[in-house]
């Protein structure tokens, strides 16, 4: 009888969850070293742009490590700051989708959410030594550099791209007088 509920079950799952679970096999499989596995993951990651699109967002993880640090396991903080998050990229990059503009959208939020966690842990300096103090001003005084230089390097972008509807800066650009 267990047999029969057993076999029941299995034929009666979705094709989906049978697809994610011989995907789930291939990964353990290829992490496991078996090239045979690693080749059909590749194919099937060929197939699939939206699936290593995603998964291979190191910015995307970037920022899920930092809000989870920041976080501590307060859901109401985590997904404050994944709203806030959103809305920096979207007042930040407005309706440009020029790949620059969001690569550093990213690293200006990354370092965002570094900076002012470091912020917060310095300024709770009990039970600190000397040293850890000044190696906690380190850090903080590099991930600020880190911030600005993002937000620069941001600025010089938007110059440089020619907007819809605005003349760029440079005068290669430069609309051509009539000569007579």
């Amino acid at each position: 009888m267990e047999e029969a509920e057993s076999s029941m079950t299995e034929s009666t799952k979705s094709p989906d969850i049978l697809k994610k679970k011989a995907l789930e096999s291939v990964i353990k499989k290829a992490n496991a070293g078996d090239q045979n596995a690693l080749r059909l993951l590749r194919k099937f990651l060929d197939q699939q742009p939206q699936i290593w699109n995603e998964v291979g967002d190191v910015a995307k993880i970037a920022e899920k490590a930092w809000i989870t640090l920041i976080a501590n396991g307060d859901s109401m903080i985590q997904e404050s700051l994944q709203k806030k998050l959103a809305a920096l990229k979207q007042e930040i990059l407005g309706d440009s989708d020029h790949i620059f503009g969001q690569m550093l959208a990213d690293v200006i939020r990354a370092t965002w959410l570094e900076m002012h966690y470091l912020m917060s842990v310095d300024a709770d300096a009990t039970n600190r030594t000397a040293g850890q103090s000044t190696l906690m001003i380190k850090r903080l005084e590099s991930a600020q550099r880190r911030y600005t230089s993002a937000i620069k390097q941001y600025c010089q972008i938007k110059k440089l791209l020619p907007g819809e509807h605005r003349q760029p800066d440079l005068k290669i650009f430069s609309p051509q007088q009539d000569r007579a």
